[in-house]
């Protein structure tokens, strides 16, 4: 039903449309399914019934009291009980006769039974057959079977006993004979000769017409009903879920602060209180992790201000205490240790220089990931003397947070050849690919053991959190000639998701 469901206008596939077209179409299949049970089981268990001609002696004992008025008439009022016999055999609407009417109204085809009343010597008094075929007066017992003649015996006999007043079906037909007496005195018989089996092929469709406005009121009264009845229940439904759905997409933006509210004790209520729950464990969890990272900084910041401001302070203040002790002595000494000093306080400022640009990024969102790239590799090239160039192959708008974090990972790979590489050139290059955004540094230093660094420097494990968290892949590996490679990979549907708003439309910068 969902296939069909999709094929509707949009307006009429969201869920509290689709909750009130199944409420309607369910309720009229079971409107529906209540006469065609009562249809098919009348058909199985009364129609094709092999007491069936029982049955109807049993109904037509009530009706042949109704004529009388036209045999007790002096002369016998022939054409009346002609008329009503004709009337009966074609209606078969029997006036206070309740329990045979459903019977007799799916009944025969019209010319395919007759009914007759004969006299008490077995003479036709008036029938339903065409004149020509059975006039009045006729002796109709010796054109019945052998059965027939025995069933109209027995009712112009009086006998009341209906298993004696209808023979079994013999090609498809049978005889039914039921007495038609006064207090003391049987007058004569009512004689159906009964095609049984054309009234079992007329059944369904005879009663499918003659209850089909009933029918169709119903269906249409229930599917009202269904459709309403739904559109209702479901509406509370999609509320209380578009409330949960709400709450989902505040916490896809980072407000945890949003709850989905749903007291109820049922299961979208359960669901609610348990995301609640979740909602507050992954707040906690970030939290966590901030502090964490702050953590993680300062001891970076720590570890690089010891091992080269601290150091190159020291060194300084060493220099300084030698020139003093020389001043007088050898002034020529002291002032190259004056010069040495100077030498490690410029180091020393550019040191803390690089840090604060770490601390404080260049404004990406204004500039962009390569001009931002090429605005700090130019300062670090002044402020390190290594040569460095930026290069940038099929360049593409990319989501802020992913130019953010490759942007920190250049920071903290150009930190590292500075510090520990001894290289003379470096080469940033940022690669938009089919599949995939590239970003790669490289250097000409002397390299080192990656398999040995492993797990031992912040910076290495820094720049490769930053990288997973953003669904990257890094790679830090021997470039192809000398020195080390440092590659960022960034597959394009992650590009795609993080960039693309809650309506999936791509982000703006």
């Amino acid at each position: 039903m969902g296939l069909y469901l999709n094929r509707l206008p949009r307006a009429f596939r969201r869920l509290h449309w689709r909750f009130a077209l199944s409420y309607m179409l369910v309720t009229v299949c079971s409107v529906a399914l209540v006469p065609a049970t009562y249809l098919i089981a009348s058909y199985l268990f009364v129609v094709r019934s092999p007491n069936l001609p029982r049955d109807m002696a049993s109904g037509l004992e009530p009706v042949v009291s109704q004529t009388l008025p036209y045999l007790v008439q002096v002369p016998t009022d022939q054409a009346g009980l002609h008329d009503w016999l004709i009337h009966f055999n074609s209606d078969g609407r029997l006036q206070g006769v309740d329990n045979f009417a459903d019977l007799w109204m799916s009944g025969p085809p019209v010319g395919t039974s007759v009914l007759t009343v004969v006299d008490s010597d077995g003479r036709v008094v008036a029938s339903s057959a065409p004149v020509a075929t059975l006039a009045p007066g006729t002796v109709l017992a010796p054109g019945l079977s052998q059965a027939g003649q025995g069933v109209l015996r027995a009712a112009l006999a009086g006998d009341k006993q209906t298993a004696d007043l209808a023979t079994p079906l013999r090609d498809g037909r049978s005889v039914i004979a039921v007495p038609i007496t006064i207090p003391g005195h049987t007058m004569g018989a009512l004689v159906l000769d009964m095609d049984v089996l054309a009234a079992q092929r007329s059944y369904i469709p005879k009663a499918v017409l003659g209850l089909f406005g009933f029918i169709a009121i119903v269906t249409i009264l229930a599917g009202l009903i269904g459709l309403v009845f739904g559109f209702i229940i479901s509406r509370g439904l999609t509320r209380r879920l578009g409330a949960l759905a709400s709450a989902a997409k505040s916490w896809s933006r980072g407000d945890f602060a949003a709850t989905a509210r749903d007291p109820s004790g049922d299961e979208l209520g359960e669901l609610a209180r348990d995301l609640n729950r979740m909602a507050e464990q992954i707040q906690t969890l970030l939290a966590a992790r901030q502090e964490l990272a702050v953590v993680d900084e300062r001891n970076r910041l720590a570890r690089d201000l010891h091992d080269s401001v601290k150091q190159q302070v020291f060194a300084a203040s060493m220099q300084v205490a030698a020139a003093r002790a020389l001043m007088r002595s050898d002034p020529a000494t002291a002032e190259a240790r004056l010069d040495d000093v100077e030498r490690l306080v410029a180091e020393a400022q550019r040191e803390l220089t690089g840090l604060i640009r770490e601390l404080r990024p260049v404004a990406l969102a204004d500039k962009g990931l390569v001009l931002a790239l090429r605005t700090y590799c130019a300062d670090w090239s002044r402020g390190t003397s290594i040569a460095a160039e930026v290069r940038a192959l099929g360049e593409q708008p990319a989501p802020l947070e992913i130019e953010q974090a490759l942007f920190r990972v250049a920071q903290e790979a150009l930190a590292n050849i500075a510090r520990h590489s001894g290289a003379a050139h470096a080469e940033v290059q940022v690669r938009w690919e089919p599949a995939a955004l590239l970003l790669s540094i490289t250097d000409d230093g002397h390299g080192f053991d990656v398999a040995a660094a492993n797990g031992k420097g912040v910076g290495l494990q820094s720049m490769r959190e930053r990288v997973e968290g953003i669904g990257g892949s890094l790679e830090i590996r021997r470039a192809v000639i000398t020195g080390m490679c440092v590659e960022a990979c960034i597959p394009m549907a992650k590009l795609t998701l993080v960039g693309a708003d809650e309506d999936g439309a791509p982000a703006e910068r």
